[in-house]
Order: structure tokens, then sequence, then C-alpha cells
């Protein structure tokens, strides 16, 4: 990845995004774009509590929303609902969203056949009028850990948005559905590979404080420099 010079239209990742053939809706390559139903953590964990148990008929076994409290886990398991001993149901609120995919996940922690392929994903979030056009340049300027900016794009994500690092979270095949830019075409689209890899060094920096490849920290930091003073520019601190 080059510096690029001051004025250049290089400085935006050009391309941003990648227009995918029609047949790669399920690849799941590292930067796609899906619809996935996005969970958010609660203050503190509501869960399912147990107030019945019919062994019998697990059809019957009557469940009531609680904040949890210790020995919640301690119930029988209830095959109707996969549920082991010691595991609880938890009600968290969510909404279907864009997401990126980062990586698919692979785990040998259970030995189950056909098991549901899982995908870890970043929640994609759009900038509401709420939200300051300083803050937008700030999340352009890659100086917020926690997020990365998206462009509005005919051919990317519809809406100016953030993806937000500290959401991420895994999802199961069975919970995304494709993306399309353009739902004639209905054609997949990702961020292109230069995107991807600029947006992995700065979550390995929300990760651990620091961008681990030199050469892309010496351009995240010229692009971010770039950015704000030209914000600067056309919105000077007002004098006290």
């Amino acid at each position: 990845m080059s510096i690029p010079q001051r004025g250049s239209k290089d400085l935006i990742y050009d391309p941003f995004y990648e227009v995918l053939r029609k047949e790669q809706n399920w690849d799941f390559l590292p930067g796609q774009l899906y619809w996935a139903h996005v969970v958010y953590p609660e203050t503190y964990p509501i869960v399912l509590k147990l107030i019945s148990y019919d062994p019998i008929n697990e059809k019957k076994t009557l469940f009531a929303m609680r904040y949890y409290n210790p020995g919640d886990e301690r119930h029988y398991p209830v095959k109707e609902l996969n549920l082991r001993e010691g595991e609880l149901l938890y009600v968290l609120k969510g909404k279907k969203r864009l997401v990126i995919v980062l990586a698919r996940v692979e785990s040998e922690w259970y030995k189950i056949e056909n098991r549901d392929e899982c995908f870890l994903c970043a929640p994609v979030f759009s900038f509401k009028e709420h939200h300051s056009q300083e803050m937008v340049i700030r999340t352009q300027a890659l100086l917020y850990p926690s997020q990365f900016y998206l462009p509005p794009d005919t051919n990317g994500c519809p809406n100016e948005s953030a993806v937000r690092f500290e959401l991420v979270q895994p999802v199961i095949r069975n919970s995304l559905d494709p993306f399309w830019c353009s739902a004639q075409k209905q054609q997949p689209v990702r961020i292109s590979s230069e995107v991807y890899w600029v947006l992995l060094c700065h979550f390995l920096k929300f990760l651990n404080g620091k961008i681990l490849d030199e050469r892309t920290a010496e351009y995240m930091n010229f692009y971010s420099e770039y950015l704000m003073d030209e914000f600067r520019e056309i919105n000077p601190p007002k004098a006290e």
C-alpha cells in the first residue's frame, strides 16, 4: 500500500466496494456484506426462568422472563428446547441489519456431524441526524478505535455508516441473508481487499492498542491527519 500525495484521489480507498457475481451470494468472502440478526447486550442478564416442568409432556413446560438470579440454572434438561443441565435461555434485544463477514468460524470443540456453519461478523450502523459532522469525519479519519467508516454507494452500503467493533459477534449461517447492491441484478458486494486489510488493522488496534503492520500504520496516520486538517480548514475553531 503506497502513501498517497495530498490532494490525490487515491487518498480515499478506490474502489471501496467490489461487486461480485450473482452466484457468489453464499460465498461468505472476507469483507462480504450480509443481512443478519444482530443482538445487543443488556445491562443485566434477562433469562427465561423455568417455572414448571412436565417431564411427560415437555411442551407444557412454563417459563417466565426474569432478571437472572443465582440458582436459575439449576434445572433438569429440557429436551424439547435442547436445553442442557446448567444452560439458560437468554432474552436479548436485536435487529436485522447489515454486517460484514470477518471470518468463517470452525470449531472442533463439539464433534457434531452437519453442524451449522458460523461466521464472525461486524455489525453496520447508519449515521443519523443527531450524529455531528465532526463525529462522522473523525470516524472516517480512523480516530475512534471501535468504529470503521463505510461510505454510501449505489454499489455498496446504501447509507453513510460505521462498523462497530464492540458488537462483533458470531452468526449462524441460517441467520444470514444475502445483501444485494442491486435488487434487479441481485449481485452481492464486499469491501475491496485493500479496505478489508485496513479494517482488520484498525480492528487489531481496537483489540491491542496498536497497528501491527508498520506500513499500514503509516498510511492510516497520514490519512487521519489529512482528513482532520481538511475538516479544520473548513470548520476553524471558534475564537474564545
